[in-house]
């Protein structure tokens, strides 16, 4: 399953004038090899009412089993493997429609990459709110105007947010200020990590103090800001590794180093093993 550069981006203002989608797959629907290996530039909201799915996510096969919540972050490679007698709901929402709140909150579910189980009686009204919100989706989308649409957004929102919060507390938190200051780095890195290398220049772009910005990064997450900044070069590099045809060089430059071979012992490093070696490992 290799693609040619670039990795595919799938753009949901184009399938969608709302920047929002629910979709609701049933039973059975084995969808190997239809969906290809992509990004979106949206969130996507998993609720499984029952049975059993697959699916990989940035390297990792999830197995997501009964009533559950997940999530995927944009930018993050993706694709389904299988549906077995499983109902899932599938929510695509632009960046735009998310509170500040629910995204901290999701941002700190999603990095474990992992399932939440959920009783039946979340499921019951996770459910019944998705049927009220696909039916007031589908009143807008034939043209009705509907002014309960993002109210109504909010609260599946807030329901699968209640239903993914482990017990960090997360929502309670989100406005102290080291909170803040490390989801700002984060998403600065996110759309930065190609140009700016240094804890530093973040630091800078923040107008904080290098020391400082790695002290409360260090504390909310329990990794210093480096650690950041090589885990979502490497990731990267993994992907393209993975998915495309490119030359380690070409890897290199993408990311933003002209020298290959320091790029070369950082990924050695930080991966533990060659960038050819990885490629050679998850190709056998």
């Amino acid at each position: 399953m290799r693609t040619k550069l670039p990795i595919p981006m799938y753009n949901l203002q184009e399938r969608s004038k709302q920047n929002f989608e629910i979709i609701r797959l049933v039973d059975n629907q084995n969808f190997a090899g239809k969906i290809e290996a992509h990004r979106d530039n949206n969130y996507m909201f998993i609720f499984q009412e029952q049975g059993l799915s697959k699916m990989v996510v940035d390297f990792q096969e999830i197995t997501i089993t009964g009533a559950a919540v997940f999530c995927i972050l944009p930018g993050q490679i993706h694709y389904g493997i299988s549906l077995q007698k499983a109902d899932m709901w599938a929510m695509a929402i632009g960046a735009d429609w998310i509170k500040d709140t629910f995204r901290t909150a999701v941002t700190e579910f999603a990095i474990r990459n992992a399932q939440v189980s959920i009783q039946e009686s979340q499921a019951v009204l996770l459910r019944d709110s998705l049927i009220l919100l696909q039916q007031i989706e589908r009143q807008s989308n034939a043209g009705i105007q509907c002014q309960t649409l993002p109210s109504m957004l909010d609260v599946c929102l807030s329901l699968f947010v209640s239903c993914c919060q482990y017990d960090d507390n997360i929502l309670p938190q989100a406005n102290l200020r080291p909170v803040i200051i490390t989801r700002q780095f984060r998403n600065l890195l996110v759309a930065s990590f190609r140009k700016i290398k240094s804890p530093a220049e973040y630091a800078a772009a923040l107008n904080i103090s290098a020391a400082y910005l790695n002290e409360v990064v260090k504390d909310t997450t329990g990794r210093p800001v480096s650690y950041w900044i090589h885990q979502e070069i490497i990731l990267e590099a993994k992907r393209m590794l993975f998915y495309t045809d490119s030359t380690v060089k070409e890897i290199a430059e993408n990311l933003g180093y002209a020298d290959a071979t320091y790029f070369i012992r950082l990924f050695g490093k930080i991966a533990g093993l060659a960038p050819l070696k990885f490629r050679h490992k998850y190709h056998k």
